[in-house]
């Protein structure tokens, strides 16, 4: 968290001192090829381990996708250089916020750490989240930063000052202004299962049963226990629900056993060919006809981007392929209306908005961490589960294969988790929630206004450095 607001003084610094458009361009590439080596560097155990590359490709794999997402923030530099120094204290956090935002998106489709998730554990400053959503915070934090450096500069002391008093007020606005959860219903009591299996006995084809028996075993212990609805997280199976009709009797026989509904991942058949990553519903009845497939899918991991096809004709880790999109989001008609995500579709504010004006009272997450081991990779992607929670005012279920699995409330609060590297099953009473925050209402709205904003101070900046302004370039007036 400190450095999340320190690197605005830093970032703007360097901006600063660079001389010429191509320097700030290499500033800005460099800085967010750092960050992204920095913060994502189980890729290279994903890619080694799991993916068969040697080492030093492995690393290679890194540093590429690393310079590959450092271009957007080489483009907030060059746009931030593009004004006088004061006024990059109000342009930078607006442009680097607007311009980040675009990982989201083809080319990218990637997006994973931010800001706001440096703050997952600050519960108090989190609940500004419903109104402006992780974008609003970030902008807050990188804003009061941008001041700092301001604060630090002689020339620049008033508007430091005062960029760092805006960004605060409008913390707690949105703070003040946040609503607060609305429940409906009876309370749900919610299983999550985590069978601990490593991706090794995963392919290991003799211990196939063992593994299903584990997930069986563990499922009934939450039936037992009262769970109404229990999830299972990704691949927590070997079969195929569609493709093995033995197996899709088992289901709904136990379902009907245990009068119990059960959430699962599976391989799915799509219409005119392919297959896609699916969440099923088992109930008593059987197997639902509304099934959830995946929507965003992991580069190089679940499919190849076209950009790279040249270069790579297949994934590159082992078990997946080329899938197809689902799509859009669907809501689970289980017990309560869920909103499901599969892996790190979580890290998508607007796919989880989109299923909660759907009509989710509840949602959920099913996830296969196992290839990030005990890296930060767990951690990272369990903070974007909370943020998810406090965005929408809704109980999130996270429910993974090695963890950490748990529960999050509306409020950002973890209720209960599993780590890394444990097995076992919880239970959480959880209540239905209703009503739409600004942010799942509106959509990401704060990013629209960083847009706006930056563009705003940028044509502004322009016209009054041309000649013939009413103000030179330094600002004094012209006689």
């Amino acid at each position: 968290a400190p450095l999340a607001v320190l690197f605005p003084v830093f970032f703007l610094e360097a901006l600063h001192r660079a001389e010429g458009r191509w320097r700030s361009w290499f500033l800005g590439w460099l800085a967010g090829t750092v960050y992204w080596v920095v913060t994502t560097n189980w890729v290279v155990s994903v890619m080694h381990h799991y993916g068969g590359l040697p080492l030093v490709l492995a690393a290679a794999c890194l540093v590429g996708m690393g310079a590959y997402l450092g271009f957007l923030w080489a483009i907030a530099a060059v746009v931030t250089a593009a004004v006088p120094g004061r006024r990059r204290i109000w342009l930078f956090p607006a442009a680097w916020i607007a311009i980040t935002v675009l990982q989201r998106f083809q080319p990218y489709g990637f997006t994973w750490t931010g800001v706001a998730s440096a703050f997952a554990d600050w519960p108090w400053l989190m609940q500004s989240l419903p109104v402006w959503g992780a974008t609003g915070l970030s902008w807050s934090i990188v804003a009061i930063g941008a001041g700092g450096w301001g604060l630090v500069r002689s020339g620049s002391r008033n508007a430091g000052a005062l960029a760092m008093a805006s960004a605060g007020v409008a913390l707690a606005a949105a703070m003040a202004l946040s609503p607060r959860p609305v429940g409906t219903g009876r309370n749900v009591t919610v299983a999550v299962v985590q069978p601990g299996t490593t991706l090794e006995e995963k392919w290991d084809p003799s211990q196939g049963q063992e593994i299903a028996d584990r997930v069986w075993s563990m499922t009934a212990e939450a039936a037992l226990l009262g769970a109404d609805l229990v999830l299972w997280p990704e691949s927590a199976m070997p079969y195929s629900l569609e493709n093995d009709p033995t197996y899709r009797e088992m289901a709904e026989n136990f379902a009907r056993e245990f009068d119990v509904e059960i959430v699962l991942n599976s391989i799915g058949p799509v219409a005119g060919g392919g297959y896609a990553n699916s969440a099923y519903l088992v109930t008593p009845d059987g197997v639902s006809p509304v099934r959830y497939d995946k929507v965003q899918l992991v580069p190089f991991g679940e499919y190849v981007p076209p950009w790279a096809r040249l270069a790579f004709t297949e994934s590159l880790v082992r078990e997946v392929g080329a899938f197809t999109p689902g799509p859009a989001p669907v809501v689970v008609p289980a017990a309560v209306p869920l909103g499901v995500a599969i892996c790190f579709e979580v890290v998508f504010p607007d796919l989880v908005a989109r299923e909660v004006r759907g009509g989710a009272q509840v949602l959920a997450t099913l996830t296969n961490d196992g290839w990030y081991g005990f890296s930060w990779a767990p951690l990272q992607h369990f903070a974007q589960v909370r943020l998810r929670s406090i965005e929408n005012r809704r109980w999130f279920a996270r429910a993974a294969l090695t963890g950490i699995s748990g529960f999050v409330d509306p409020y950002g609060r973890v209720a209960s988790h599993l780590d890394v590297g444990k097995s076992g099953v919880l239970l959480e009473k959880v209540q239905p929630m209703t009503g739409l925050t600004p942010r799942a209402r509106w959509g990401d709205w704060w990013a629209v206004l960083c847009a706006l904003g930056a563009l705003g101070v940028v044509v502004w900046g322009w016209r009054f450095a041309r000649p013939g302004s009413k103000k030179s370039k330094t600002g004094t007036p012209k006689r």
